[in-house]
């Protein structure tokens, strides 16, 4: 496998690989550094360019493969459009979603020559489900918007920013598709839980199960002027519900005493799933080379 990672930093040679997304993406990103990492003469040659180490509260990261100039980033954007306040009648603060324009950081993915975007799993949390005076166009604020219709409007905003922006001469782009989260009697924040499981879902209705945002997102892609890469990944997680850390976090590997009430099942283990979804982005890269090549 190491010929395989010194074969996709050739590829990346002198560019610039971001990963633009949620948690999701950012459990992607620390993936693909592992498996760069592994072709490495010397590893001491790959750092974060400010000296930063991967934490929950950093939303933007560099990391620099010298003898490949090359770098692989990773920016924070839960939801690809922007994120804002109000202030309410009683003069308190409170969150909005700009479903009509682009995230802030949008200024930092010109600068990519590939693009890895994601975003779904925010969209089914608390106030972005309900949908209460939180969704904002222009200056109206929705009093009630379903989230599903909002998810919409918020990829077509995405999708007109790609086609405005970016070249695909000298640029690639790809949509990673939502990745299953497995909970058992509950969900993240409701005592849902996935440990002590060691096997793969090998039949099922689980196995069938692809939700509405995806069929959105091809909706979406379909309708560009981009030609954007679709990573679907969706069904290909179904299968693992023993692919998650459960309960195996930063507060077990600290020592400290291991609870069973918040588990998590959404993010994946490393060594684990997010590796195939990068070796997707590898057999792309080798296939682009190819049809360049024989004009496919």
């Amino acid at each position: 496998m190491t010929v395989i990672f010194l074969d996709f930093l050739e590829r990346l040679r002198g560019k610039r690989l971001m990963l633009v997304g949620d948690s999701m993406n950012r459990n992607q990103f620390e993936s693909i550094l592992c498996l760069l990492w592994q072709g490495l003469p010397n590893t001491k040659r790959m750092y974060e360019t400010h000296g930063y180490k991967i934490t929950k509260g950093r939303g933007y990261y560099v990391f620099k493969f010298e003898d490949y100039n090359c770098t692989v980033e990773f920016v924070r954007s839960h939801f690809l459009v922007r994120e804002g306040s109000r202030i309410n009648g009683q003069g308190n603060s409170n969150p909005v979603l700009s479903i009509d324009q682009i995230d802030k950081s949008a200024r930092r993915w010109k600068r990519a020559d590939i693009l890895v975007f994601n975003t779904g799993h925010w969209w089914s949390h608390g106030k972005t489900a309900r949908g209460k005076n939180y969704y904002k166009e222009g200056d109206f604020l929705y009093p009630k918007l379903d989230a599903v219709e909002a998810y919409r409007r918020a990829m077509r905003t995405w999708a007109k920013w790609i086609d405005s922006n970016i070249n695909l001469t000298n640029k690639l782009v790809f949509y990673r598709g939502y990745s299953s989260a497995h909970f058992r009697g509950g969900d993240w924040d409701s005592g849902g839980s996935c440990n002590g499981e060691i096997e793969q879902i090998l039949s099922g209705p689980f196995l069938d199960n692809y939700p509405l945002k995806m069929k959105i997102v091809e909706e979406v892609v379909r309708e560009m002027k981009v030609r954007v890469i679709l990573l679907n990944v969706t069904r290909l997680t179904n299968f693992r519900k023993d692919g998650h850390p459960s309960i195996y976090g930063k507060s077990n590997l600290e020592g400290k005493k291991v609870s069973t009430r918040r588990q998590d099942c959404s993010h994946w283990c490393l060594p684990g799933v997010p590796d195939a979804w990068n070796e997707l982005i590898y057999a792309s890269l080798v296939f682009k080379q190819l049809s360049s090549a024989f004009h496919i």
